[in-house]
């Protein structure tokens, strides 16, 4: 079987951001969990929107998944991820669940990411 490009991974009728997303999805799919892929919390052009890569239907409350690449998330960049993450956490406290975050080195197949999905919701 042939493997699929990024640009034709479809998540909810999205094409999904990368590969480690496309596997968060079939995994949350294959353990039976709903959830909204690409979840914006506040209106989409506006500023101070942030882009939640899922929001998992978990009870009581709803719990943010974010699928976080080593690039994007760590180094210069780490400041900024962690400001975000707690302007989310502090916005929707009470509402949701505190962000919950699978790293890509977690989610290189879709049964990596079952087992981290498994022990962090």
């Amino acid at each position: 079987m042939a493997r699929l490009r990024t640009e034709e991974l479809i998540v909810h009728g999205i094409q999904v951001d990368s590969r480690e997303e496309y596997n968060v999805a079939k995994a949350l799919d294959e353990i039976g969990l709903e959830y909204a892929y690409q979840k914006y919390l506040g209106a989409s052009e506006e500023r101070g929107t942030f882009i939640i890569d899922f929001l998992v239907y978990t009870v009581p409350k709803p719990t943010p998944l974010l699928v976080h690449g080593e690039y994007w998330h760590t180094g210069k960049y780490a400041a900024e991820t962690a400001l975000k993450e707690a302007m989310i956490n502090a916005r929707m406290r009470g509402v949701w669940r505190d962000i919950v975050v699978i790293w890509e080195n977690e989610c290189q197949s879709v049964d990596d990411a079952m087992v981290a999905l498994q022990k962090k919701l």
